[in-house]
């Protein structure tokens, strides 16, 4: 039997190792809880054709709403939502935040490098206190390059 202020000891470096491991799937690569970044080879396996269609199959947490008319329409944080604060998560395409999501219902899917997304203590830090329900940056092939 272990000493109980060593078990204490161990248990608080396993929880330390378990923040900073890396798991990647065969969507989605997670460095920490806070981010995930989904790359161009995982967005051309799903089949999208636009970059709207890439984020509905590839990014969680989310509610991809289609509009009227098949266009982007609406994006929500699965969960409790709020009457009074931003529902919706912020969106930067290549540095710049998008208001409207239409163009992303006609942008092709292979021009997308990268999508990252990022939650939490993240986003916050990141982009301030509009983005405490998320960020999600999209990087786009030119801009890459």
């Amino acid at each position: 039997m272990l000493h109980p202020s060593l078990s204490i000891a161990v248990a608080l470096s396993l929880s330390a190792c378990a923040r900073h491991t890396t798991v990647s799937t065969a969507h989605q690569h997670v460095d920490n809880p806070g981010r995930r970044v989904v790359s161009a080879e995982a967005i051309e396996r799903t089949g999208a054709r636009t970059a709207w269609e890439a984020l509905q199959r590839t990014v969680p947490f989310f509610l991809f709403k289609d509009g009227n008319n098949g266009s982007a329409g609406r994006i929500e944080h699965r969960g409790r939502s709020s009457i009074m604060l931003r529902d919706q998560p912020m969106i930067v395409m290549d540095g710049v935040e998008l208001n409207d999501f239409a163009p992303l219902s006609v942008m092709p899917a292979y021009d997308i490098e990268q999508i990252e997304v990022l939650s939490g203590i993240d986003a916050t830090t990141y982009y301030g206190t509009g983005a405490t329900k998320g960020v999600i940056r999209i990087t786009t092939k030119a801009a890459g390059s």
